[in-house]
């Protein structure tokens, strides 16, 4: 994949659909930038980046929306808003009250109203039987259907450093590979086997060409089918 001078990795340019991979602080995640109708919608904005990183956005289109991806994935929100003050604010219904609080910004609207932005090629899910919500975003893109996860469905390829978290990721089974997230559930899923029954009902009527994960590497569903498949049928 290409990258722009300020790191963001091009996935598609024609719908266009674009990577970044930033630090928050415990660890790093994926923000993704996915052409929309007449602009990007950009989906967990990344923190602690300079402007050259937001700018480098501009060959691909106005940044016409910023998505908080669920009720943790705030932290570039008030920097991003700053830099784009006409840029549409979206979360998830659940996760609208602790992003306003933890960001400091208002008027931000449910994943819901956001189909005019999103146009015919993308859409914006709030998943079912969450607590906190989280998005799924789906595209379609002339690569083939792909879909952006955030704290749902990992793909590391090794287990963090740090101790704590190398044991719980260790012993929860959520990592390395294509994984569901056990740890995460425990606070944030209100029904965590209906929400994988869902999932998989999803995966099977509408299959993702790749699954492009916050949080570690872009998965190709068809050469990793067997992956695929192990993980949908999990309960």
């Amino acid at each position: 994949m290409n990258k722009t001078a300020h790191g963001w990795e091009v996935f598609d340019t024609e719908l266009p659909i674009l990577t970044y991979t930033y630090s928050f602080g415990a660890g790093l995640a994926n923000a993704l930038a996915v052409g929309g109708a007449g602009g990007l919608i950009v989906v967990s904005p990344p923190c602690r980046v300079d402007a050259g990183v937001m700018d480098d956005l501009a060959a691909f289109g106005p940044v016409r929306a910023l998505v908080a991806s669920n009720a943790f994935h705030h932290m570039g929100l008030p920097a991003w808003h700053r830099h784009f003050p006409d840029a549409a604010l979206f979360a998830p219904a659940q996760s609208i009250a602790r992003v306003e609080k933890q960001s400091g910004l208002r008027g931000i609207a449910p994943v819901a109203s956001a189909a005019d932005i999103a146009g015919p090629g993308v859409e914006l899910i709030d998943l079912p039987h969450y607590k906190t919500g989280e998005v799924l975003v789906r595209m379609e893109s002339p690569r083939g259907r792909a879909w952006y996860v955030t704290d749902v469905i990992l793909n590391m390829t090794e287990l963090p450093g740090n101790p704590v978290a190398r044991l719980l990721f260790g012993l929860s089974r959520s990592a390395p590979g294509l994984r569901y997230n056990n740890i995460a559930p425990l606070f944030m899923v209100r029904d965590r086997r209906a929400l994988r029954r869902w999932l998989a009902a999803e995966a099977a009527a509408k299959p993702p060409r790749w699954l492009i994960p916050a949080h570690g590497a872009v998965f190709d569903c068809v050469a990793g089918g067997e992956a695929v498949r192990q993980l949908f049928t999990r309960a």
